[in-house]
């Protein structure tokens, strides 16, 4: 008895012990957190390969031998690119973090900055081999054992293009080099002074754009490598530039553009055909081409899939502007915003160089030898469809509604079928958002947004049939709380033929004909009843048509539980579709082999990260081939909850609760409540120690014993603060109410863009909340109702009228709904210490809303702090790692402060000199 008790005792001790090892996260374990990145598998599924990088630092390339699961890495691999046949992989290898410190440190000039490698791993003897001074490498998609890449170096050993072993030297100021390798039997052939080159994607034939330029004149060649004879040939030859090279997937035809002249704006010819015939296109007889029309260099020279066109852009030919004599001083320098204008003068600059750049689409056919435009002025903007091997392509025009958008917040266009053969352009359809081709081009779909019925379009006779017309189902976004028209839930694809179309409700996949001869069949059968969602996934990346023929793969959540999984469904037959792995998770869209069943996708939750697991197209025996971060069983993680309550309006909702690990029900803990609209979808997602873009890292917090509440938002027109408030509200007074350990009176509300706004909002309206962050926040609709989203160019108009700000009506029409949800007019009320972060780059919501915000509270003497990240755009950009490391810090350090009763850091205390922000950081 003595002996068990004595067990018992060691027993409680040890876990005691075991629980007390366990570390909370810091903002410095960001750094060394891994992320498995660019995961592929080879063709024939037998290698997988993937990046396995820290937060900052040096990462590694990773080769899995998925028979033997046998791994190899490189150190700081990455960009890989598996062969066709899968008996290699090349990659780039940076130089080491180290390195390019020290060099950054220097201010080097680009030139003498340190730079990749190239490296290749041989797959059968695992043999790697590395070359250094990277400048780019391409291979074949499907092809052989070949790869070309160009390096800076000056002396390589290889073949020249005669075949002939030696040390190839590049002069002073030549070129540089490009070498064409084969890792298999080590042959390797350079050429000196390539511009551009290009392989074709099922063969090892390249096509290489050799340049060399004496006093003023350019001297051009065209050179075309066979890696199965080794052959190089040149095929043209002459003074003067070439530009856009093209080579066919088969790499038996070929194109590209040549000028001859030695002008800036250079007047292009195109030439096309085999590498043994060659001839120029002349412009004259491309068919519908406008007056003064040419071949453009800034447009795409592509062939269609089969082969049998080559695709092209044109545009009206200027040449050479004549330059004026003038000083500065004599020019005026000015934008004229005119009522008129079909966009602003801000959305005009942002698009200028798209504009200056701008082609329409033509194309050449081998067979016929004919050449037709294709895009024009009225139909400015092309698809091209099934890879260019159909009869037609889809134009679209949005000229009509483009100075309306600035305030409806309609993406809408005229769509066209434009023939290829002849370029008729036939309007299908006025007004709508988007259109649906069938594979095989007999028909086309769209969802009419004036009535909420699909229709379907015949191509021969474009005649119209509506399709989903007394289904008493409901086809749009049934959750769309926004003053708009919502969006239809959209297609999952087309049977063989177009013999049937495959339409999504908010649930389910159902099967019409385009005829509207056979009754329409609701294929999942369960999805309503059981708020299962289910969706089409394609892993066949060139699959052309739904094989209905076959078991379709399905995804599948559960919007009241969020569990996830997949399913096959026979889309022949109204059935429940047959579950394959369902559970408490979050899935990926699995990605499959072109040449063997084997598929690999990731699973998640908030415990477990999305490692990579392998399995076959049948899911039997999947196991898991990673393991990204072991280390994460040292750390107090939390857990998370799905929790539900009612807000004000008596209307239940769901949000997520993240608890720390192993809390003490009698112990007070604090919260802080994170928001943006809709979140409780994201139940299973994992949240990788990483340093914030934004908003808070809610497992960095559940590790330092907060709570973290995450409650959905649902609005009603007119009022989207006043929604936040009944939704958040509540939410937080329920989770005091469920959960005693959570401390009321330290409680904090965290939010950015969007959650910004709701969160100054927040405390202008209640003082329950012991501390805000709000990033990015609209502080006074009345100025940004007329103000610009400068990333763009565009009005913020629609944002107020029909989008997500909510309001429904123009400032004029409701003013008082304006300033009603304007925290600005409101900041007197506030008593709630606040952090925001607005940058000056912000291009979204104009930094000057912060500034307003603070500026006012600063001048009420409240307690109020705004850190603005210099040149940082709304969110931080992904690899301003210092600057997300920084926030990160500040963010907890002001949490920490008022939450936890910790010290108050210098920056909070008295600010920070601007004179010291290079040498102080105040924390």
């Amino acid at each position: 008895m003595k002996f068990k008790m004595y067990l018992l005792v060691s027993f409680f001790f040890v876990a005691i012990a075991s629980f007390a090892q366990k570390k909370s996260l810091t903002v410095d374990d960001f750094d060394n957190w891994k992320q498995i990145e660019k995961a592929q598998l080879s063709e024939n599924g037998a290698y997988l390969v993937y990046e396995y990088n820290p937060g900052n630092g040096d990462g590694k390339l990773v080769i899995v031998n998925v028979k033997t699961k046998v791994s190899d890495t490189i150190s700081r691999g990455y960009d890989a690119q598996i062969n066709g046949k899968s008996t290699f992989v090349s990659f780039k290898i940076k130089p080491e973090i180290a390195v390019r410190r020290k060099a950054e440190t220097k201010k080097l000039k680009k030139e003498k900055l340190p730079i990749d490698s190239l490296g290749i791993y041989v797959f059968k003897t695992k043999e790697i081999k590395k070359y250094p001074s990277l400048k780019n490498f391409s291979q074949p998609t499907e092809g052989g054992d070949w790869l070309a890449y160009k390096t800076i170096l000056k002396t390589v050993k290889a073949k020249d293009s005669a075949g002939v072993d030696k040390k190839i030297k590049v002069k002073p100021k030549s070129d540089t080099l490009v070498v064409i390798y084969n890792p298999i039997n080590k042959d390797s052939i350079a050429f000196l002074n390539i511009k551009t080159f290009s392989w074709s994607k099922k063969a090892d034939k390249l096509l290489l754009h050799s340049e060399k330029k004496k006093d003023s004149l350019t001297a051009s060649a065209l050179l075309y490598f066979d890696a199965g004879s080794k052959k190089t040939d040149t095929i043209f030859k002459s003074k003067g530039t070439i530009s856009k090279i093209a080579i066919e997937d088969k790499g038996e035809k070929l194109g590209f553009l040549f000028s001859s002249d030695t002008t800036k704006i250079k007047k292009y010819q195109l030439y096309k055909g085999t590498k043994s015939l060659l001839a120029e296109l002349k412009a004259n007889r491309i068919k519908n081409l406008p007056e003064n029309w040419n071949y453009s260099d800034k447009g795409d020279l592509f062939f269609s899939k089969n082969g049998k066109r080559l695709f092209f852009g044109n545009a009206l030919f200027e040449g050479e502007k004549r330059k004026d004599t003038l000083l500065n001083k004599e020019r005026a320098t000015l934008d004229i915003w005119a009522w008129t204008d079909k966009e602003l003068q801000p959305e005009q600059i942002v698009n200028s160089k798209k504009e200056q750049n701008r082609t329409y689409q033509a194309v050449y056919d081998f067979n016929s030898d004919k050449a037709v435009q294709l895009a024009n002025t009225v139909v400015p903007d092309i698809k091209v469809l099934n890879n260019g091997d159909g009869n037609f392509v889809l134009g679209a025009d949005d000229e009509s509604y483009k100075r309306a958008s600035s305030w409806n917040a309609l993406a809408i266009k005229d769509f066209y079928k434009i023939d290829i053969n002849t370029g008729e352009q036939s309007l299908l359809i006025k007004e709508q958002e988007q259109i649906w081709f069938g594979g095989s081009q007999k028909y086309a779909v769209y969802y009419n947004r004036k009535d909420s019925i699909y229709y379907t379009i015949d191509l021969k006779n474009n005649q119209q049939k509506p399709l989903t017309k007394g289904t008493n189902v409901v086809w749009y976004d049934e959750r769309n709380d926004q003053p708009n028209e919502p969006s239809p839930y959209g297609i999952a694809g087309w049977d063989e033929g177009d013999k049937f179309v495959y339409i999504y409700d908010r649930y389910d996949i159902w099967k019409f004909d385009p005829e509207s001869k056979i009754q329409p069949k609701r294929i999942t059968k369960n999805g309503r009843e059981n708020k299962r969602i289910y969706r089409y996934l394609q892993i066949d990346s060139e699959e052309k048509f739904i094989d209905s023929k076959k078991q379709v793969l399905l995804s599948v959540f559960e919007e009241s539980t969020k569990k996830a999984g997949y399913v096959y469904s026979d889309f022949n037959k109204e059935k429940t579709p047959t579950v394959i792995t369902e559970g408490d998770y979050f899935f990926t869209a699995p990605k499959k082999s072109k040449n063997s069943k084997m598929i690999f996708y990731t699973r998640q939750n908030y415990q477990q990260y999305p490692d990579v697991w392998i399995s076959t197209t049948d899911f039997e025996s999947p196991e898991q081939v990673t393991n990204a971060n072991p280390q994460q069983k040292n750390y107090k993680w939390g857990s998370v909850s799905l929790v539900e309550w009612k807000n004000n309006d008596a209307i239940t909702l769901q949000g997520l609760l993240y608890k720390p690990e192993n809390f003490d029900p009698n112990k007070k803990y604090p919260m802080v409540v994170y928001f943006y609209e809709l979140s409780s979808d994201t139940y299973h997602r994992h949240y990788a120690p990483q340093p914030s873009r934004s908003t808070i890292n809610r497992t960095l917090y559940a590790s330092n014993d907060y709570f973290v509440f995450v409650p959905d938002i649902i609005y009603k027109k007119g009022l989207p603060g006043e929604s936040a408030y009944n939704c958040i509200v509540s939410g937080v007074e329920n989770m005091i109410k469920q959960y005693p350990a959570i401390d009321a009176k330290h409680i904090a509300l965290q939010g950015q863009s969007w959650g910004g706004y709701q969160t100054a909002y927040l405390i202008t309206q209640t003082n329950m909340f012991a501390a805000a962050m709000a990033g990015a926040p609209v502080s006074n609709m009345t100025s940004a109702y007329g103000g610009i989203r400068w990333e763009t160019g565009i009005s913020r108009m629609f944002q107020y009228e029909h989008t997500q700000s909510r309001i429904g009506e123009t400032i004029w029409g409701n003013l008082d709904a304006y300033i009603k949800n304007s925290p600005l007019f409101y900041a007197d009320k506030v008593q709630t210490p606040l952090l925001m972060m607005h940058n000056d780059n912000d291009g979204a919501v104009p930094w000057y809303q912060g500034i307003e915000f603070f500026t006012a509270l600063r001048r009420l003497d409240k307690p109020v702090w705004m850190l603005n990240y210099n040149g940082e755009p709304h969110n931080l950009k992904a690899d301003s790692w210092g600057n997300r490391k920084d926030l990160s810090t500040r963010m907890k350090q002001f949490f920490d402060h008022y939450l936890k009763g910790e010290k108050t850091p210098e920056w909070m205390l008295k600010g920070r000199l601007n004179l010291e922000k290079e040498s102080n950081k105040a924390y």
